[in-house]
């Protein structure tokens, strides 16, 4: 059984490069899952440099009111986004 529906016409095409299909399906998926990950990074550490902190510091000083009114714009945005960031990092470990 198979983790990964291939088309048939794909997979003789890979197969007939002297591939395993289902293993090269895997190999793609990978790469696939890395650059999400790497895009992920990438973005919280633009957030990180930005403020100047970690997401949990940003998140302390945010709830606390020492970065001004958590509920503006720019500062909702940039949190939820954070959080989404560190979120999707972690459902795609």
């Amino acid at each position: 059984m198979s983790l990964v529906k291939i088309e048939p016409a794909l997979k003789d095409m890979i197969h007939s490069l002297g591939y395993d299909p289902e293993m090269e399906a895997v190999k793609i998926f990978n790469m696939g899952l890395k650059e999400i990950l790497r895009k992920c990074e990438e973005e919280i550490l633009k957030l990180e440099i930005k403020y100047g902190m970690s997401y949990e510091g940003f998140k302390s000083k945010l709830d606390s009111g020492q970065l001004g009114d958590p509920f503006s714009y720019p500062l909702e945005k940039d949190a939820m986004l954070w959080e989404d960031l560190i979120t999707e990092k972690w459902i795609r470990l």
